[in-house]
C-alpha cells in the first residue's frame, strides 16, 4: 500500500486499536514508496522499489510496556500484532520512567509534500545517474552514487483520542567523484521535499570540479587554521546538539556541555557569537518537521539559541514532569540563521586558511566539552592572500561547534544540505561559515 488518505488513516488506525484490551494503546502507521538508483564505477549497478506499510503498536498496563509490528493489514496479522504487544507490554519489567498516553492534540498541518517530487520516477533518477557519469566521462573520472526519493505518510493514534496524520514528499542525492590514480575526489548532494528546488546538475558540476582541482595534494603541517567551511560541513558538526546536546536531562546530570561545573545548567547563558540563532521550526516548507515529536506532542517553533544565548533545553514528558517544566517535542528539524557572505567572498578576506569541501566519521570525544573528531574529506585546498592556490592532503580534525560557533567571521546564506553523518532525508537548513582557529591535530590519508 503505497499511500493512505488521512480518512484511510483513520480507518485504519481505528480497527487496530478495536482488537486491544490494553488500558493504553498506541498504533503507529507508515505507508509509502521508497525508490533507490545507485551507481558505481561510472555503471548503474543497483536499483530498488518498495511499498511498505509498518504497523507499529505499542501496549501499556500502568508501568509495563511492550511494542511488536508487521507489515500485513488483514485482520488476523492487525489482530496478532496487537496481542504481542500486549503479551509483551504484560510480561515485561516496570520501566519507572514511563508516562501515560496523551490525549487529542492540535498538530499543525505538515507542509513537506509537494506534487512535483511526489511524481519523480526511475526515469528521472536514470537521468541524474547518466548525466554524472557522462560529466566524469568526459574528465577521465570515476563517479559513484545514490539516489533516493520517497512519498509517505505517518499515522499516530491512541485510546485516549489522540489522532495525526502528516505525508512527506522528498529525493536526495549524493555523488562521488575520484580520480583513477586516486589522489582527486570531489563530492556533491543535497535534498529537498519539492523538485523546483532540487538542482542534481549543480550537485554533480561541483563533484567533478572538486576531483579535477583536489588531484596531487601537497602536505601542510597540523595545526590551527582560519577556515571557510560549506554549509554542509556546519550543518555536520552543529546538528549533533540535536542527539543529545539540548538535552535537559543529561544537562542536569552533569553529563553534557550544558552543564554547569558545581550543579546547574548554562540556560540563559551567552555561549555562542552574538549572530548566532538556532532553533526548530515545523512550518519551514523549504526544510520541513514532522507534526509531531517520538511521544506525540505537538511540534512547535522552539528557539536554541537566540542571539547566542541559550534559550531552550529539550525537556521529556517523564524529565520535565520530575523537574518541575514543561514537555517539548523536541528538535523536528535545525536551522540556522544566516548571513551575506558568498564563499568567493571569505576565501578573498583569508590570508592564509584552508577551504573545505566536506566532513567525514565525527565522532564524540568528550561530551562535557563537546569535543567532535573527524577527518576532512573530498577537496581541502589552501587559501593564500586571498586566493585558492593548491589541493592538500586531508587532516584529522579535534574541535567543538561550541568553539565554532564563537569564533565566526563571516556568514553565508542558508541553505537546506545533507550531512555525512545524517539520514539523506534529514532537515537542517544551515548557512556556510568562515571560522578562525580550527584545530586540526594530524594529517590523513584519506581523500
Amino acid at each position: 500500500m503505497a499511500f493512505l488518505t488521512e480518512a484511510e488513516g483513520r480507518k485504519l488506525a481505528e480497527r487496530v486499536l478495536s482488537f486491544g484490551s490494553a488500558p493504553e494503546l498506541q498504533v503507529f502507521l507508515n505507508p509509502g514508496m521508497n525508490a533507490n538508483t545507485r551507481f558505481a564505477r561510472n555503471e548503474v549497478s543497483t536499483s530498488g522499489y518498495i511499498e511498505p506499510c509498518v504497523v507499529t503498536v505499542a501496549a501499556q498496563y500502568g508501568m509495563k510496556k511492550g511494542v511488536s509490528n508487521t507489515n500485513q493489514l488483514d485482520d488476523e496479522s492487525l489482530k496478532t500484532v496487537v496481542r504481542r504487544a500486549e503479551e509483551l507490554a504484560r510480561l515485561s519489567p516496570d520501566d519507572p520512567e514511563t508516562m501515560p498516553l496523551i490525549g487529542p492534540q492540535k498538530y499543525i498541518p505538515r507542509v513537506g509534500a509537494f506534487d512535483d517530487a511526489a511524481k519523480v520516477n526511475a526515469d528521472a533518477c536514470a537521468r541524474i545517474a547518466a548525466e554524472a557519469i557522462k560529466k566524469s566521462e568526459e574528465k577521465g573520472l570515476i563517479a559513484a552514487g545514490f539516489i533516493e526519493h520517497m512519498h509517505d505518510c505517518d499515522v499516530i493514534a491512541n485510546n485516549k483520542g489522540l489522532f495525526g496524520y502528516q505525508t512527506t514528499t522528498g529525493i536526495s542525492y549524493s555523488v562521488t567523484v575520484r580520480s583513477p590514480d586516486g589522489t582527486g575526489s570531489g563530492w556533491g548532494g543535497g535534498t529537498a521535499n519539492q523538485l523546483s528546488l532540487f538542482d542534481p546538475s549543480s550537485m554533480t558540476a561541483r563533484a567533478v570540479d572538486l576531483a579535477v582541482r583536489s588531484q596531487k595534494p601537497v602536505a601542510l603541517e597540523p595545526g590551527n587554521y582560519t577556515v571557510v567551511m560549506p554549509a554542509e560541513c556546519v550543518a555536520d558538526m552543529v546538528s549533533t546538539f540535536g542527539n543529545g546536546g539540548l538535552d535537559a536531562r543529561q544537562a542536569d546530570e552533569g553529563r553534557s556541555f550544558m552543564a554547569k561545573a558545581g550543579g546547574g545548567t548554562k540556560l540563559g547563558e551567552k555561549m555562542f557569537a552574538e549572530r548566532v540563532n538556532l532553533y526548530t521550526d515545523p512550518t519551514r516548507a523549504e526544510c520541513p518537521g514532522n507534526t509531531w515529536s517520538g511521544e506525540g506532542l505537538a511540534s512547535q517553533r522552539i528557539d536554541w539559541v537566540k542571539n547566542g544565548v541559550v534559550k531552550n533545553l529539550n525537556y521529556s514528558r517523564y524529565w520535565a514532569q520530575k523537574q518541575g517544566k514543561q514537555p517539548t517535542p523536541g528538535v523536528v528539524n535545525m536551522i540556522m540563521d544566516g548571513g551575506t557572505s558568498s564563499i568567493d567572498e571569505m576565501i578573498a578576506s583569508t590570508k592564509r586558511g584552508l577551504l573545505l569541501t566536506r566532513l567525514w566519521y565525527i565522532r564524540f570525544v568528550d561530551p562535557q566539552t563537546y569535543l567532535l573528531t573527524g577527518l576532512t574529506r573530498d577537496g581541502l585546498f589552501l587559501i593564500e592572500n586571498g586566493k585558492v592556490t593548491k589541493p592538500v592532503k586531508n587532516f584529522r580534525w579535534n574541535e567543538t561547534p561550541v568553539k565554532v560557533l564563537r569564533n565566526i567571521e563571516m556568514m553565508g546564506p542558508q541553505r537546506r544540505v545533507i550531512t555525512s553523518e545524517q539520514d539523506l532525508n534529514s532537515s537542517l537548513l544551515f548557512p556556510s561559515l568562515k571560522v578562525s582557529d580550527f584545530t586540526f591535530s594530524s594529517l590523513s590519508d584519506a581523500v
